[in-house]
Formats: structure tokens, C-alpha cells, sequence
């Protein structure tokens, strides 16, 4: 495969390491080398539960991989084994996959078995992408038990696909993500309050906290400073590009992505050939008929991410990209210099990580 199509394919990577989720990915790499930044400080204390805020408190990007779910592999020891991970985050997909809770509350079950981390944390952070999406508020309305029940197995993010609507993402972020009392000192009261209910047990046995404290941090960062949770958007589709100004200004948002996969199918469409061994993948041509190698470096895509992007930085939300170890425009450390700060390590694995690190000086141990 040339470097232009794997290019693509590495940027639809950023869609939620699916490919990083498959169970044969997760039987055939290695969970973690060991190998440390040059800059790693040995005598690190965390400082907090949720290592991926402490990373970007810190300035520094955040890297992710998929769960290793799927057919014919225990979630429980998935998890045990996931729980050592090169990878600071776990991107646990049911946009796509299986929406299981008993596979992921058994898969947290394992991870905080497993744990520590060698950063000294109880476990990496777990996001989930969830069947639901950002369509409009009478949509997220409807769907906020989804949320509630993911949260409630003990991870610490949620990551909404095809973000459209502002009153979609206010809604699932302030009702569907939060506890309905606003009387946090230095949180700012909102016109919606949270639904979630007032027992977590499972959640607070997780993160190894009592049930009062986890719904006192159980909160979206950066809104609550305390808070533990993050929560994302895939802004993937011409609708969502309308509104991501509004959508990446709702409170509480702390990470988003362009989705260069879905984004593709929007502007460019989808042709099915049979090319090298690419037969099922998007494929673009040109006004004479060939096809476009490098769909990500297409004029429309590009203007799409550095919308994204910008917008992004306007609004202090940390941009997610993927990223690989060859020179390029996807280059980890190019993708660090443009301000990408949840970084999708793709086919490239712990090798971006390693490459990324080492450029950030990152102190906190992997």
C-alpha cells in the first residue's frame, strides 16, 4: 500500500480507533513496551483520577487505542490486560460495535483489577463512542438513559458521534452526564440540570471512591474543575459544520474531531472498487477519472479540519487527529505543532506515542 492511501486510511482512524478495536489487534500487538520519554520523571505523583486531564493540565497531548473488545475475547481479562497499556486512553466503540453493558462493565471490572498504571493511576481513561448521536434536542432528549447507563459502569468519557445540534450536545452533556445539584462552589449554574440519579455504586466502586465523592467528581471538565469526566464530539458531517462554532462553545465540551471518514462520504461521496486490495474503501476521482490517492489532502477536507481545528482553539477545546511515525502531514509531531491534542495512534500503535512524547518532554510515566 503507498504512503497516500495509507494516509487516508490512517486519518479515518480518528472515527475511534475501530480497527484498534478488533479482539485480532488486540491478540497480535503488545500491550506495552515499557519505553519511556527521555524526560519521564521517576519520581511522578498523580494528581488526580483522570490521568488524560492531568496530561493536558500539564500541556500535554493525550494518546489513544481501542479496547480489544469482540467476539470470543473475556472483557473481564481484556481489561486486566488493557490496564497496562502503552496508551494513556481506551476508546471503548459502540457507535458501530455491540452496545453491551455487561461486556463493559466486566471490561472495567477487569481494567481496575489490573491496575495501577505505571503513572501511578488506578487505570487508564475509558471513552465511550455511543449508539446515539448528536441530532437535535428532542433526539438527545430521549436518549439520555444511554449515557446515564455507560456512565454508570465507571468510565470517564463520553464521545457523541455526528454532533449537529447545540441543544443536542447541551443536552446530553448537562442532563444526560451530570447530577442535578448546582450548588458546586466555582461552577456556574446552568439553564439544564443533570438526571442522573443519586446511586453509582458500581461506578464509585471503579474508581476506588466513596458514593458521595464519586458524584462530587463524577463532573465534565474544564466546566468543574474537580470534575473527572470528559466529553467529546465528532463533528463528521455538513450539517455539524454549520453549527460547530455553538456546538464546540457549549460548557463542558473538552475534546473534538473533524471525522475524516464520515466528512468524506458527505463531500466527496462513495465508489466501491476493486484496487489493490482496497475494494470497499472510499475512493475519489478526479474530473479526468483518476483516483485521488490522498483524500485527507483534498481541498474541502482540509478546509473542514482546519475549521475544525481553529475552532477548536477559540474555544479551548482539545483537538483529536490521527497521527503515524512517517514524515508527512499526518507526522505525530507535525500533528503536535498544528495543536492536535488527543492523538489517534492508528496502525502505528505505541510508535506515535513514543515518537509524540519524546517531542513533548512528557514527564508523567507510561
Amino acid at each position: 500500500m503507498d504512503i497516500k492511501k495509507r494516509d487516508f486510511l490512517l486519518a479515518g482512524a480518528a472515527l475511534g480507533a475501530a480497527a484498534a478495536a478488533t479482539g485480532a489487534m488486540a491478540q497480535t500487538k503488545p500491550v506495552n513496551s515499557g519505553q519511556q520519554p527521555s524526560s519521564m520523571d521517576p519520581n511522578y505523583k498523580p494528581r488526580r483520577l483522570n490521568k488524560v486531564i492531568e496530561l493536558w493540565e500539564d500541556g500535554q497531548p493525550i494518546y489513544y487505542t481501542g479496547a480489544g473488545v469482540g467476539p470470543g475475547i473475556d472483557p473481564y481479562e481484556q481489561g486486566k490486560k488493557m490496564a497496562k497499556t502503552w496508551a494513556d486512553a481506551i476508546n471503548y466503540e459502540m457507535e458501530h460495535g455491540l452496545f453491551d453493558l455487561k461486556d463493559l462493565r466486566e471490561f472495567m471490572r477487569g481494567l481496575k483489577d489490573g491496575g495501577p498504571t505505571r503513572s501511578g493511576h488506578k487505570f487508564p481513561v475509558v471513552f465511550v463512542t455511543p449508539p446515539v448521536i448528536g441530532l437535535d434536542e428532542a433526539y438527545a432528549r430521549a436518549n439520555t438513559w444511554v449515557l446515564e447507563q455507560i456512565l454508570c459502569t465507571g468510565v470517564m468519557g463520553i464521545h457523541i458521534c455526528h454532533a449537529r445540534d447545540p441543544k443536542a450536545v447541551e443536552t446530553y452533556a448537562h442532563m444526560g452526564c451530570r447530577y442535578p445539584f448546582q450548588d458546586t462552589p466555582g461552577v456556574p449554574k446552568l439553564a439544564m440540570q443533570g438526571l442522573r440519579g443519586n446511586s453509582a455504586s458500581y461506578a464509585a466502586n471503579i474508581w476506588g471512591v466513596a458514593g458521595g465523592t464519586y458524584q462530587h467528581i463524577a463532573d465534565l471538565w474544564p466546566l468543574n474543575k474537580r470534575g473527572e469526566l470528559i466529553f467529546g464530539l465528532k463533528i463528521e458531517d455538513t450539517y455539524g459544520d454549520v453549527t460547530a462554532d455553538a456546538m464546540l462553545g457549549v460548557p463542558g465540551v473538552s475534546f473534538a474531531e473533524w471525522g475524516p471518514g464520515d466528512h468524506n462520504l458527505w463531500l466527496n461521496g462513495y465508489n466501491s472498487v476493486a484496487d489493490g486490495g482496497l475494494s470497499g474503501h472510499p475512493v475519489v476521482r478526479d474530473a479526468q477519472g483518476k483516483v485521488v490517492e490522498d483524500i485527507s489532502a483534498l481541498p474541502n477536507m482540509q478546509k473542514v479540519r482546519s475549521d475544525i481545528l481553529n475552532l477548536c482553539k477559540k474555544h479551548k477545546v482539545n483537538f483529536l487527529n490521527a497521527a503515524e511515525t512517517q514524515p508527512g502531514h499526518n507526522n505525530v509531531v507535525q500533528q503536535i505543532k498544528d495543536g492536535a491534542m488527543v492523538i489517534s495512534a492508528g496502525a502505528g500503535g505505541e510508535a506515535v506515542a513514543v515518537m509524540g512524547r519524546e517531542y513533548s518532554k512528557r514527564k508523567m510515566p507510561v
